[in-house]
């Protein structure tokens, strides 16, 4: 069964390059009547469809973008559905035709998850050699009173609030990158299929090493902010690898260091442990988050004596600059999604026409959002 959707995979891509087709509706029409040559039932060709579809998709986004995009087919067997299996306890139950089934046991891990009230699993996926099932849960958001706010740094992931800060060192994460750099160009080996090989087996190496060091750390915010009901709040960076392009007066090493820095990682798995939690997580602009006091408010300067700190003339505090960073989108956080207020100037007149004498009362129009109180 996963040759023959492998198989249908590639004739329907096949066919959306020859029709220079990525939509679902149109590979649908142009190749659903011709997998009736494949044995095997039709919920599978919907779902091989859909997987050709999403495949072509992902290609032309890459070419957008100006890279090399590889070939869409698929080279290993597997096989994806959603439609008609079961899970009866220990087993997953996979139908084949005729009301007869394939039983995949499962391990212990996975029947405690899918045991969970509130879980319904969707779909599965399943390889020789492993098998996924995706899940779904009905999730209420927590309402938050509080706010975690995070700066993500090259060296350290800061988060915080007026409760406490609390600093996670990411120094290893530099050395898993730069090791296996060193270990990369020390290959001598002039076979082109060798060295590729051994490249891309260390690449997985160090992805997987990342992931799981950032999956640590995204955990235990997540837990803190469930602990505490508090809303997460992170700096919407955009455009950072166009700060550190060739040309811009940089260091190679320098330049490296930040093209490698894994800041979205940290985001994205932050998002989803967040909502599958109920947390939200939000963005605020990060513009002069360490050039503000927290305390007071004025402008800090740069501690000549330690360059990590920060200098308030007002205060006459010394602060790290990443923990004044945390508190200040912290605190943006809080005054923009938790305590919203505006400038009471801020109603509008309508239209009206002064003439009509029919007119009612004037009602004048408030952004709800933005009101405060001015007793």
């Amino acid at each position: 069964m996963m040759e023959t959707f492998r198989q249908m995979v590639n004739h329907c891509i096949r066919i959306g390059l020859e029709n220079n087709c990525s939509t679902l509706k149109r590979l649908s029409m142009l190749s659903y009547h011709t997998l009736n040559e494949y044995n095997i039932q039709s919920k599978y060709k919907l779902t091989a469809i859909s997987q050709a579809a999403g495949r072509l998709s992902q290609m032309k986004r890459d070419i957008r973008k100006g890279k090399n995009p590889k070939s869409p087919l698929v080279s290993k067997p597997y096989l994806v559905s959603c439609y008609g299996f079961k899970i009866n306890e220990m087993l997953l139950s996979i139908p084949t035709g005729n009301r007869n089934y394939i039983h995949v046991l499962l391990n212990r891990h996975t029947i405690s998850q899918l045991s969970v009230r509130g879980i319904e699993p969707r779909s599965f996926t399943i390889t020789p050699n492993s098998l996924s099932i995706s899940v779904r849960k009905d999730v209420q958001e927590i309402k938050c009173n509080r706010v975690i706010g995070i700066d993500r740094n090259l060296r350290n992931v800061t988060i915080g609030n007026k409760n406490g800060v609390m600093m996670y060192k990411t120094n290893k994460l530099l050395s898993i990158k730069e090791n296996t750099g060193h270990v990369l160009s020390s290959f001598k080996r002039f076979d082109v299929r060798v060295k590729r090989h051994f490249q891309q087996r260390l690449g997985n190496r160090r992805s997987r090493r990342i992931q799981q060091h950032l999956h640590i750390i995204s955990k235990d915010i997540v837990k803190k902010a469930v602990e505490s009901k508090s809303m997460i709040v992170l700096e919407d960076l955009k455009g950072i690898r166009k700060l550190y392009g060739k040309g811009n007066g940089q260091g190679k090493k320098y330049r490296r260091r930040l093209n490698s820095w894994s800041f979205y990682e940290l985001q994205r798995q932050i998002q989803y442990k967040a909502s599958w939690e109920g947390i939200p997580v939000r963005f605020v602009d990060p513009k002069r988050t360490s050039k503000l006091c927290p305390a007071c408010g004025d402008r800090i300067q740069e501690d000549k004596l330690h360059t990590r700190k920060l200098w308030c003339t007002n205060c006459k505090k010394s602060m790290d600059r990443d923990v004044v960073a945390s508190l200040n989108i912290s605190y943006k956080g809080w005054s923009r999604f938790c305590h919203p207020r505006g400038l009471s100037d801020e109603a509008m007149k309508g239209n009206v026409d002064w003439n009509d004498v029919s007119m009612q009362p004037l009602i004048l129009r408030v952004d709800g959002s933005k009101l405060r109180s001015l007793a």
